[in-house]
């Protein structure tokens, strides 16, 4: 539970969603969204997909695809409500990659030509050696992001 930056795209986005029409006229909602691992030393709300650092390449990493329809539980903990993952898994096979710092969420299922919605930093920066995974779950509130 580490709060989450909420990037200027993301936030943009998340507007544009529920204010300007979401998929009816626009697909401001992707039908997936995608949860990744990278080294940034520091967050920022300006942060963009470009301003993404060493996310690892190969040997097993994919950003993680979550259903924007199925993928998500919403969950309310007194005047908190947020949006949450089950447990995702990343893998290395063939060789280690890493270290990683953060978690991040965007719509792009690689590259740099999407919208980075929010990071959040790990409690310790993670190298995941070949035949290990590191498991987390992503959650989003919109109240002390």
């Amino acid at each position: 539970n580490k709060p989450n930056i909420l990037h200027v795209g993301g936030e943009t986005q998340i507007l544009q969603a529920l204010f300007v029409g979401g998929n009816t006229t626009n697909t401001y909602i992707p039908t997936d969204y995608y949860i990744g691992l990278d080294n940034r030393t520091t967050l920022s709300e300006t942060d963009v997909l470009s301003s993404l650092v060493g996310e690892p390449t190969g040997n097993g990493y994919v950003r993680y695809g979550v259903s924007a329809t199925t993928g998500f539980t919403i969950e309310t903990s007194g005047t908190t409500v947020k949006a949450k993952t089950a447990i995702l898994t990343f893998s290395a096979t063939g060789s280690s990659w890493g270290p990683v710092k953060n978690v991040f969420l965007t719509n792009a299922s690689s590259g740099t030509s999407g919208v980075l919605y929010s990071s959040v930093a790990l409690s310790s920066p993670a190298t995941v050696s070949a035949g290990n995974s590191i498991t987390l779950r992503f959650s989003m509130a919109l109240r002390n992001c």
